[in-house]
C-alpha cells in the first residue's frame, strides 16, 4: 500500500515514464505472490485448532514460499530502478521494455536478492531466539521454547555467514555499477586513493568533507 502511494505522489513523474516496465513487475507480484499470502496467512494466524496440524504447516509454507516470490518481484523492480537495461526509450519519452529477461534479471539484482532474503531469514532467526530465551528464562512453554531457540540458532549459523559474503558481493556490485553512490554512502566528496573510512560524521554542503568523530585513514577495506 506505501508503494502504491509513492510512486503515485512522491514518484508520479517517475511512474509516469517507467510505468511500462515497473507496471508489469508490480503486477507479477500481485498475480503470483500476493494471493497466496493473503489466502493463507489468515489460515496460518488463526487456524490453529481449527485446521489439521497438517494444513496449518501447509499454509504457513505457502505463506513463506509467497513472501519469497514476492521478494523476488518487488526486489527485480527495484534492483532494475537502480541498474536499469533491457528496455529503450520511445519518441513520447516513455521507457518501453524491449527484452523482460534482461529487465528482470539486471545487473545488481541477483546480489540484492540475495543480500536481502538472507537479511530477512537470519532477522527472523533472531527474533526467534530472543522469544525463546524469554520463555526459557520465565520458564514458561520450556519444551516449545527449546524448540524455538534451537532452531533458531541454527538458521543463524548457517544465515549469518552467507548474509558477510552476500553483502560483500553486493557492495562490490554496486562499486562496479554505482560508484556514486558508493562514495555518498562512506561520505567521500572526491575522488582518491587510500581514502579514509568515516565512522561518524555530520555531512554538510558548505563544508567538505564533513565533520567526522572518528576516521580511520588508508581503510584496506
Amino acid at each position: 500500500m506505501v508503494l502504491s502511494f509513492q510512486f503515485g505522489t512522491n514518484w508520479s513523474v517517475f511512474a509516469d515514464k517507467g510505468g511500462n516496465v515497473l507496471g508489469p513487475l508490480l503486477g507479477y507480484e500481485v498475480l503470483t505472490a500476493f494471493f497466496l499470502e493473503a489466502s493463507f496467512l489468515g489460515v496460518m494466524l488463526f487456524g490453529w485448532n481449527r485446521v489439521s496440524p497438517r494444513m496449518h504447516f501447509t499454509a504457513t509454507l505457502i505463506v513463506a514460499v509467497g513472501t519469497l516470490i514476492s521478494a523476488f518481484w518487488i526486489l527485480s523492480a527495484n534492483s532494475w530502478m537502480q541498474t536499469p537495461q533491457g528496455f529503450r526509450v520511445g519518441e513520447d519519452g516513455l521507457l518501453y521494455p524491449t527484452d523482460w529477461l534482461e529487465v528482470i534479471f539486471n545487473p545488481s539484482f541477483p546480489y540484492r536478492f540475495a543480500h536481502m532474503v538472507s537479511a530477512a531469514y537470519l532477522t527472523t532467526a533472531f527474533v526467534i531466539s530472543g522469544i525463546g530465551a524469554f520463555y526459557l528464562w520465565r520458564q514458561r512453554h520450556v519444551a516449545h521454547a527449546r524448540v524455538m531457540f534451537g532452531m533458531a540458532m541454527i538458521m543463524a549459523v548457517f544465515v549469518a555467514p552467507m548474509q558477510l559474503v552476500m553483502g560483500d558481493l553486493h557492495g562490490l556490485n554496486t562499486l562496479e555499477h554505482q560508484p556514486a553512490k558508493v562514495a555518498a554512502m562512506e561520505g567521500l566528496w572526491d575522488t582518491q586513493r587510500g581514502a579514509p573510512l568515516l565512522l561518524f560524521g555530520w555531512p554538510d554542503q558548505k563544508r567538505r568533507p564533513p565533520n567526522t568523530a572518528w576516521k580511520y585513514p588508508n581503510c584496506p577495506a
